[in-house]
C-alpha cells in the first residue's frame, strides 16, 4: 500500500488535469479555431492558474473577506489580476479564446463543492497563509512563463 498522503490529491489532480485538457480540446474543436497547439506544460500552467484563480474568487465572495484588512484586499485583487495577465499572455501567444475559456473555468470551479470545500478546510476560505502561498506560486508561475516565453520566442 502507498501511504504517501499526496497520493488522493495527486490522484484527483491527474483526474482533473485531464478533464480540463478534455474539455479544452473539445472547445477548440468544436470551434474551429486554428490557434497554435498548446504545449503540455502550458496546459499544466493554465489548468494550475485557473485552479488558483478560482481560490482567489472563493476568498472574495465568502464572508471570511469582508473581515479581511484592506490590505489583504487589495493583495487578492493583485494576485487576480497578475493571475488573469498571465493568463492573457498565454492566449496572445496561442489562442485569444483561452481567456473566455479560463475565466468560464474559473467561475465554474470556484462554484464547485470539492473546490469549496478545499478552500474552506485549508484556508477557512481567506487565511492561514492563503494570500502568502498563492503570492508565492503566481511569482512562480510568472518567472516560469517568462523563461518559457523567451524560449519559445526565439524559435
Amino acid at each position: 500500500t502507498n501511504d504517501d498522503p499526496r497520493v488522493p490529491y495527486i490522484r484527483l489532480f491527474k483526474a482533473k488535469h485531464i478533464f480540463f485538457v478534455t474539455v479544452f480540446v473539445a472547445m477548440i474543436d468544436g470551434a474551429g479555431v486554428a490557434a497554435k497547439p498548446l504545449p503540455d506544460p502550458m496546459v499544466s500552467n493554465l489548468f494550475a492558474l485557473t485552479d488558483v484563480a478560482a481560490s482567489l474568487q472563493i476568498c472574495a465572495q465568502s464572508d471570511a473577506y469582508q473581515s479581511l484588512p484592506d490590505r489583504d484586499k487589495t493583495a487578492i485583487r493583485r494576485l487576480t489580476r497578475n493571475i488573469d495577465n498571465l493568463v492573457a499572455s498565454i492566449a496572445e501567444t496561442f489562442d485569444p479564446s483561452l481567456v473566455d475559456f479560463y475565466k468560464a473555468q474559473r467561475a465554474e470551479l470556484a462554484k464547485s463543492p470539492p473546490k469549496l470545500g478545499e478552500m474552506k478546510q485549508r484556508y477557512g476560505y481567506c487565511g492561514n497563509g492563503m494570500i502568502a502561498d498563492i503570492r508565492r506560486y503566481v511569482y512562480t508561475s510568472k518567472k516560469t512563463l517568462d523563461e518559457f516565453f523567451k524560449a519559445f520566442n526565439r524559435r
